[in-house]
């Protein structure tokens, strides 16, 4: 299967020069690499990563020259049509952002599922096999680490009280299964990607949008916003992935080194997510801030019949909703895995 080919009028002036304005030279393997977005906490982690520890580690053998997708002037979800092409080497981004191609790569992402890191890391244990064999079978593409960002929340552009409070309102998203948890609640689902959301906060375009707690943080969203609602609607799960043609024309030492490298930036992402989680938090609602930018929006009580009606949500609409997406076939996988780690079933379309 092949994705169609997407954004190539923009490659010429944007991406590709980037890219070659950072190949290097010196080493025996030059990578091109598309890092995440510039000001959010991942870029920078990728960023003292690939010019300390990976270039400490690699010596001559590798090189790696990474630009951010929005400064290469990608959106997100055209990144896997060009790992798979070749057009990139190698990439990391938001997995559920490809949902539309296979619904398996939300499956580690489905709203309110699994509400702790412990969880999701449980999830992702068993899943990756799945996701590593669907990207190089379907996609060309080779699986090099996932990561979760910290939880994805509710920013409201005024005051609410409530998870009852977005009834009826126009919530941004980004990928199916939130479009699900949104419509549970009787909310209506604007998609579009993260970089479009401060504008359309901004018009009312959207009343409330999603995004991660440091992610909204560090993009200033409290500056369009009034709260927080700090309910956990998924992980925004982020890979790593590097184009197959490309991996198995690497020497074994190479592909070695890659795979160790980025698991040690993979496990340094897990332990993140917990610390940049709990600052941001605090930052954005007027608490101690150490990570973040301080701010001081309403950080929205958390009721426990919140969270009792989230867990109604999830039985009756989001996994229901995401099995009869991804077919019998693929919810008896689920289950056989995610759905045995963490003690949960979706029921076969």
């Amino acid at each position: 299967m092949r994705l169609g080919k997407i954004a190539r009028p923009l490659l010429a002036p944007a991406l590709c020069a980037a890219l070659a304005a950072t190949t290097a030279q010196a080493a025996d393997v030059d990578i091109r690499a598309i890092g995440y977005t510039s000001n959010l906490y991942l870029w920078k982690m990728e960023e003292a990563f690939y010019s300390g520890p990976f270039k400490e580690a690699a010596g001559d053998l590798v090189s790696v020259e990474a630009v951010p997708h929005d400064i290469a002037g990608l959106k997100g979800p055209e990144v896997l049509s060009l790992l798979q092409d070749g057009t990139l080497q190698l990439a990391v981004q938001n997995i559920s952002y490809m949902a539309g191609e296979d619904p398996r790569f939300e499956a580690l992402d489905l709203s309110g599922v699994t509400l702790t890191n412990a969880e999701a890391k449980k999830a992702t244990d068993a899943y990756r096999p799945v996701l590593a064999k669907v990207l190089e079978e379907k996609f060309n593409t080779h699986l090099l680490g996932l990561a979760p960002l910290p939880s994805q929340v509710f920013w409201c552009r005024d005051e609410i009280s409530g998870l009852s409070d977005l009834s009826g309102k126009k919530i941004r998203v980004f990928n199916a299964t939130l479009s699900d948890f949104v419509g549970a609640l009787g909310g209506t689902t604007v998609t579009m990607p993260f970089v479009d959301v401060i504008p359309a906060l901004q018009r009312g375009v959207a009343d409330c949008a999603v995004t991660g707690t440091s992610s909204g943080n560090t993009a200033r969203w409290f500056e369009v916003t009034k709260s927080i609602f700090p309910m956990n609607v998924g992980w925004s799960m982020v890979f790593w992935a590097a184009n197959k043609d490309a991996w198995d024309s690497w020497s074994p030492e190479v592909q070695t080194l890659l795979t160790e490298q980025y698991g040690k930036l993979e496990a340094e992402a897990w332990q993140a997510q917990i610390e940049q989680d709990t600052d941001a938090l605090a930052c954005s609602t007027g608490g101690e801030c150490k990570l973040g930018l301080p701010a001081s929006i309403k950080l929205v009580e958390l009721t426990e019949a919140d969270r009792a009606k989230s867990a109604e949500i999830v039985d009756s609409a989001v996994l229901p909703n995401w099995a009869k997406r991804c077919g019998a076939d693929c919810t008896a996988e689920w289950n056989a895995t995610v759905g045995k780690a963490i003690g949960k079933e979706a029921p076969l379309p």
